[in-house]
């Protein structure tokens, strides 16, 4: 028997908030059975499902595949699925960061902000310095194509 696959993009609806990032699937005639829902070693979420849309002279199999980033900010081993009348929920809890880290964090991003504006002002200097050279050598090549230019030397 054939088998025909016929795929298909489920309506997504997502919504980022304050603590959590939600994300729901609508996948009517499929059962939790038939669905898949992981975080590969790429950081990405990914749902997918497979079902049987009956059987005439050919096996019909509807999928689907999905693929989410999952934020920087959210716990991957906290993200919550629940499947019920057709739609899939997913919760996606996002880390807290206490007062102390919040303050930490900044001090390192005011370091971090600190070296690339200091790499910054040297490439300033660096790229002034190679201007100034070069109108130097170039006052210097006037200068002497127009002294050759009014000597009338023969060499």
């Amino acid at each position: 028997m054939e088998t025909i696959y016929e795929d298909f993009e489920p309506l997504c609806k997502w919504r980022r908030e304050q603590q959590s990032e939600a994300l729901e699937l609508h996948l009517p005639g499929f059962k939790r059975q038939q669905l898949r829902v992981q975080v590969n070693h790429l950081g990405m979420l990914v749902i997918s499902g497979e079902r049987e849309t009956g059987e005439e002279k050919c096996r019909r199999i509807s999928r689907f595949r999905k693929e989410f980033p999952v934020s920087e900010d959210c716990q991957p081993s906290q993200i919550r699925a629940k499947f019920s009348n057709g739609i899939l929920y997913l919760v996606m809890p996002k880390q807290i960061i206490p007062a102390a880290s919040s303050l930490a964090v900044a001090t390192e991003n005011v370091r971090a902000s600190t070296a690339t504006s200091s790499v910054m002002n040297l490439n300033k200097r660096l790229c002034l310095e190679l201007m100034i050279l070069l109108a130097i050598s170039l006052a210097i090549v006037v200068a002497y194509v127009n002294h050759y230019h009014y000597c009338h030397c023969n060499f």
